[in-house]
């Protein structure tokens, strides 16, 4: 994969993670509305491979992504109350603006995003008790999705820990032993600034990092053998989130 293949793939994964969240956030109503926590990704043996630090307000969504292939931090925030959504480059101290209609909002709160379609999708949940996760009750579940895109049929199977207090899974864990885990949670109003663009920075015409290459649509998707299919949420390999 060559640099710039690399750098859009990378691309797609970051803003993948964002709509996932939204998703998530969107279809499970969770008691709480206003918090934050980090969302670790942990490979079969436990290690900690990264972390993203995730903040909820009234419906609104921020993601902060580390630096990753050959991006720095970025930042995505999702404003459903004012219809758009920002990708931003710390380190440049630019931003992308894309603005989200009726179709797309709805489209993200089902779990697919107006940039990372599925297709057919069919889930299947198959309950697996209690158990306790960072201290909170949560409802364990199989999940068996299968997603049909552009003729080919991908199926997935994991294990996901959901409490009736957050939007968000409070554990999941593949087939592989790879598990997400949402950690640190902080309930309570969070900054405004948090869902804002920091003033001072410039709008950019392309997606940070690669200037000329638009927000990523149906016909400049990567193939699907380089996507992974997940509980509704279209997600490259190493840019896992939990199911719904």
């Amino acid at each position: 994969m060559g640099r710039r293949r690399a750098a859009r793939a990378a691309l797609v994964a970051v803003w993948s993670l964002a709509v996932a969240v939204f998703g998530c956030s969107a279809a499970v109503a969770g008691s709480i509305k206003d918090y934050a926590g980090d969302m670790v990704s942990l490979d079969a043996a436990g290690k900690v491979e990264s972390t993203s630090r995730l903040f909820f307000s009234g419906g609104n969504v921020r993601v902060e992504v580390p630096a990753q292939e050959d991006m720095g931090p970025m930042v995505i925030i999702v404003r459903p109350d004012r219809k758009v959504q920002w990708m931003i480059d710390v380190k440049a101290k630019t931003y992308f603006e894309q603005q989200l209609d009726e179709k797309a909002i709805a489209d993200m709160s089902r779990g697919g995003g107006a940039a990372m379609p599925m297709g057919e999708h069919v889930v299947k949940e198959e309950p697996l008790g209690s158990e306790k996760v960072n201290g909170y009750d949560t409802r364990k579940k199989r999940v068996t999705s299968t997603s049909k895109v552009m003729g080919k049929t991908y199926t997935t199977v994991s294990t996901v820990w959901m409490a009736d207090e957050f939007d968000v899974p409070l554990r999941e864990r593949d087939e592989q032993g790879g598990a997400e885990e949402f950690r640190n949670i902080v309930v309570g109003a969070q900054p405004a600034a948090l869902f804002e663009v920091p003033k001072g920075y410039a709008k950019g015409k392309g997606m940070p990092g690669m200037p000329d290459m638009d927000m990523p649509d149906m016909k400049d998707m990567p193939d699907m053998p380089d996507m992974k299919a997940l509980e509704g949420m279209g997600m490259p390999p190493g840019m896992k989130m939990p199911g719904q």
